[in-house]
Order: structure tokens, then C-alpha cells, then sequence
């Protein structure tokens, strides 16, 4: 695609081409500018319109503006976001096959675990980072490569509608849904919202994969699909933590796949059951394609294993719910060390969120975690919960690292992990230094 082209796809006016130059990607942050991109600036907290002459500077070939202005290589359009949009959805005519993602946990390991196996038989473009969003999204699928045969696209959901609201730039021919839980609650408003706002991912696909244990759910509105977990079509079952990592078991009629990943995370394998139902979508062997994993490690945030001195490192800092932090709390009982969590507060849970932090409680009273540390105002109903039955302290980040430093010498398992806005990574990084 050239700039000319590009004008074409978003209807815009061309202003000062010196040159048709060839546009290879887009970014909406100046910072990432790079030689063959084009700058998209978008109104936020802060108007992109002020950075347009930064991200030439820095090699964008091109810009969008709302505003007609002097400099090089512009395109004027009548809204930058709509003009991504039209974008994406011209991208999207061109990519044989898009899988689409959402669920309240297991999202972003879902997709990097399906990338990691498809990108072995096809050339496969993916979410990066979590960019999930209305904005995420469609940036995601600007930036498909040419001749992409497979676009993997993780879709986040804070409300009813936000999904259908991707579909109709996504159109995904795959809809996978990974689980549900208690995320977002407080946007969403209800558990029974959050069922019907995630199951609008069945709503445009053609083939559909699940758990399980939600088919009840949606079972009038899937077409063709094929579900996940110990009683699924996808079976998968056996997870047990060892010291080389998580091992399971996955099968599917007559095969059965032993598979261990170099990750502590035994909710990797519901993820893993997902990867196989598309691959049984897509016409591959959903068991012996994922023999692969066994070279798979995850990306930082999401499991990752961190060694600092004599501690071991569970770095999940990126996100949690109620579903997620149960999933965490079960893998690390399983690892024969001393245990060691380090959790901070859990949000967007509205009004449920005294009950589901209590919750979590019971579920660590349960374990044979050794010591845990909290951080942040919702953590405090934990606590209350475990005071004079577990050893637990209610402190900040600098001081969780120090308590942490001070069990060194028994070598212990630290598995770290809070809400996106609890910043938890930073224990890590105190750590560190």
C-alpha cells in the first residue's frame, strides 16, 4: 500500500505528497515511528495532533490529520479513529482466516500458545502486548503483514457490546471463548452480563470453541463447535506442577498427548485445550501439533520464571480476578518449596468486592502456602481472614520486597500477582535492585 492508496482506503484529502511513498505499518505513538509507518494521531487525554511533527522526525512516511496542515506527506481526514478503523477493515479482506479471543482469564496465554503453534504450518500475524481494545484492535489488524494466512486477535471486553462492537471490525471466522469469571463485574454490572457479554464472540464466527462447563450457556447459539476441559471433546486433564514445570495431559478421541511446559501455571492447560479445539477447526491434528509447546516460555507478566539470588520467581504481575488468582494459588501449592504469595488488590469488582477478596482467603487457608504478602485497600478483607492462621503482613511494595530478601536462604517460591493498576511488577523490581 502507498500513501495514495492509503487516502483512498480512509476517503481523505492528500496533502503536500512530495512522494508515494510505500506504508508498511501504523502507530498511533510518535515514539514508535518508524521509517516505513504512518502516524494515526488520536484524541485522548492528550490531542495526537500536537505529535505529528515528532513522528516525522523520527521517519514516519505519513500522517492522518483532522487538520489541514503544511506538513509533508499528509492525509486529511474527517475523524483519525474512524480513519483506523476503515483501515482495518480493508487489511481484513485480505487475511485468509481470524481468529478471535476474549474470556475473563487466559486471553493474552491463549494467544500466545495458538501463535507459537500456527506460526510452525502458517504465516500468522498476532495481537502484541494486550492490545485488546477498541483502539488495540483495529491498530492490530492495520499492521497485518501482506500474504498473513492467520490473524489471532485477542478481544477485551469491559461491557455488554464491546465485543459485538469488535466483530464488526474483527469478523472473525474462529470465536474463541477461553472462560468466565467475576472480571470487570463492576462495569459490567452482573455475572449474568458478563456470560452474555462474552458470548458475543459466537456471534459473527462461523466455528466456535469453549469450556466445557459453559456449553449450557450458549449451546443455542453455537453452530459448529467443539468444547474443552476434563469433560470436553478436547480433554484435558492430569495437571500436576513439577520441578521442570506444569505437565498434563491433552486428548482428543484415541490420542492422548503427554506435555510438559517449562512454566508454572496449571491453568496454562485449559489454554492449551483452547489452542486444540482451533486447531481441529482449522483441518491440522490438534494433538500432535502441540507437541511444539514443550519449547514454549511465557512472555513477561504472564508466568514468567524470574530467578533473583536463591528466590524463585512466578512473575504474574500482570493482571487477576478472582478466576485467575484461585488458578495462582492452586499452582503454587503444588511446588515442593517453601511458598510464598505476594498479592495486591483484585478491581473493578464493584460491589462483589469484599466477598470475592474474603473468598480468596478460603482458598489460601486451603493451601499449604507459607507466607503471604498484600498490598493495597481491598487486601485488607484477606487479612481479616487469615490473621493468627497463616503468617501474613499488610504492607507496601519496598517492604514486601525487604520481608522477601529476608527468606532468601530457604529458597523459596514467590509467585506475584495483582490487578493491572496495582503496579505488583514493581516488588519485582525492588527485588532487583
Amino acid at each position: 500500500m502507498r500513501l495514495t492508496d492509503l487516502a483512498k482506503v480512509v476517503e481523505g484529502k492528500i496533502l503536500n505528497i512530495e512522494e508515494d511513498l510505500e506504508v508498511k505499518s501504523f502507530t498511533i505513538d510518535s515514539r514508535s515511528s518508524t521509517q516505513d509507518s504512518v502516524f494515526i494521531p488520536l484524541k485522548g487525554n492528550t490531542d495526537g495532533h500536537s505529535y505529528i511533527e515528532d513522528a516525522l522526525k523520527k521517519g514516519s512516511v505519513g500522517y492522518l490529520t483532522e487538520k489541514p496542515l503544511n506538513f509533508k506527506n499528509g492525509i486529511l481526514v474527517k475523524d483519525t479513529y474512524q480513519a483506523l478503523k476503515k483501515t482495518a477493515i480493508y487489511k481484513r479482506k485480505s487475511i485468509d482466516t481470524v481468529v478471535g479471543i476474549t474470556g475473563s482469564s487466559g486471553k493474552t496465554s491463549t494467544k500466545e500458545l495458538l501463535n507459537f503453534v500456527l506460526s510452525n504450518f502458517y504465516k500468522t500475524h498476532a495481537t502484541s502486548r494486550n492490545y485488546n481494545n477498541e483502539i488495540g484492535v483495529p491498530l492490530t489488524l492495520a499492521n497485518t503483514p501482506e500474504n498473513t494466512h492467520i490473524a489471532i486477535i485477542e478481544m477485551g471486553a469491559g461491557k455488554v457490546g464491546d465485543i459485538d462492537y469488535l466483530n464488526n471490525i474483527v469478523n472473525p471466522d474462529i470465536g474463541v471463548l477461553v472462560s468466565v469469571g467475576h472480571a470487570h463485574v463492576e462495569k459490567f454490572g452482573s455475572f449474568e452480563n458478563i456470560i452474555k457479554g462474552k458470548g458475543e464472540i459466537f456471534n459473527t464466527s462461523h466455528y466456535h470453541v469453549l469450556p466445557f462447563d459453559l456449553l449450557n450457556y450458549y449451546k443455542d447459539k453455537l453452530k459448529k463447535f467443539i468444547t474443552f476441559g476434563e469433560e470436553g471433546d478436547i480433554k484435558v486433564y492430569d495437571i500436576r506442577i513439577t520441578p521442570e514445570g506444569t505437565t498434563g495431559k491433552v486428548a482428543y478421541k484415541n490420542q492422548v498427548l503427554d506435555l510438559t511446559i517449562p512454566i508454572f501455571n496449571k491453568g496454562i492447560f485449559k489454554n492449551i485445550g483452547a489452542v486444540a479445539g482451533v486447531l481441529y477447526h482449522l483441518g491440522l491434528d490438534p494433538i500432535e501439533s502441540l507437541k511444539v509447546l514443550k519449547e514454549f516460555n511465557q512472555i513477561q507478566g504472564r508466568g514468567k520464571i524470574i530467578k533473583i539470588g536463591n528466590l524463585t520467581i512466578i512473575d504474574d504481575s500482570y493482571n487477576a480476578n478472582p478466576l485467575s488468582v484461585k488458578n495462582a494459588i492452586e499452582t503454587l501449592n503444588e511446588i515442593p518449596t517453601v511458598k510464598v504469595l505476594v498479592l495486591g488488590d483484585m478491581l473493578e469488582l464493584g460491589e462483589e468486592s469484599e466477598k470475592l477478596h474474603r473468598s480468596i482467603a478460603k482458598e489460601i487457608l486451603k493451601s499449604d502456602i507459607d507466607y503471604v504478602f498484600l498490598y493495597g485497600e481491598e487486601t485488607k478483607y484477606i487479612k481479616q481472614e487469615l490473621e493468627g492462621k497463616k503468617y501474613v503482613l499488610h504492607t507496601d511494595k519496598k517492604e514486601i520486597a525487604n520481608q522477601l530478601k529476608k527468606l532468601e536462604n530457604s529458597s523459596p517460591t514467590v509467585l506475584v500477582k495483582g490487578s493491572r493498576g496495582m503496579k505488583m511488577e514493581e516488588v519485582i523490581e525492588y527485588l532487583k535492585n
